[in-house]
């Protein structure tokens, strides 16, 4: 009666277990690495952001200046983006004013993003 009773039994083999958790595996992985490039996505959306707002706050600040000097320029540090600026001489009360944000993304590569505008002043 004993051996009846085992053949009546249900559950799953060995091969069935091994086979759900290399599926289990191998989805825990795809998601790990879509939760990595999302990571990525925030990152580089932050410090671009960043960036953009500070070459924009240097560009009005610039702007504001009525007597502009031109073969002027500089640098300003902040949240971990370099901005750069330089001011040149391009006709009568027009100077030329190029912003550049510089930084190092999660990965270590250094990105960089440019902003150019002519500006109107009242000096020559």
């Amino acid at each position: 009666m004993k051996a009846g009773k085992m053949r009546n039994q249900r559950g799953l083999t060995l091969l069935e277990v091994l086979v759900a958790m290399i599926i289990m595996g191998i989805s825990l992985l795809m998601l790990l690495n879509m939760t990595m490039v999302a990571l990525d996505g925030n990152d580089w959306s932050n410090q671009t952001t960043i960036a953009a707002q500070s070459m924009q706050e240097k560009l009005e600040q610039l702007r504001s200046d009525p007597d502009l000097s031109p073969s002027s320029g500089g640098t300003d540090t902040s949240q971990g983006v370099a901005t750069t600026w330089t001011v040149t001489n391009s006709g009568n009360h027009l100077r030329r004013v190029d912003v550049e944000a510089i930084w190092t993304d999660i990965r270590g590569h250094e990105r960089t993003n440019t902003l150019t505008a002519y500006v109107k002043t009242d000096s020559l």
